[in-house]
């Protein structure tokens, strides 16, 4: 995965901690603020199944109404 992508919605963690951090934790920053580039690579990296378990876990107002429907109808059917 390009650490350049994933650095740009884990902003406020330094990048020497990042190989560090769990799956689920940079899954849910790319779900809330990353591109659909962003998540499209998650989904490839750790499968859908576990994005999905990551994403049914987030409380919808995590991310904006319109990126929460744009997900769950599009993304992860």
């Amino acid at each position: 995965m390009n650490t350049t992508s994933v650095r740009t919605v884990l902003w406020d963690i330094s990048p020497d901690k990042i190989d560090t951090l769990p799956a689920s934790f940079v899954i849910q920053r790319a779900l809330s603020y990353g591109s659909i580039f962003l998540i499209v690579e998650m989904i490839k990296k750790n499968g859908i199944d576990v994005v999905r378990t990551v994403f049914d876990s987030m409380k919808p107002t995590a991310m904006s109404r319109r990126r929460y429907n744009y997900i769950s109808n599009y993304l992860l059917l």
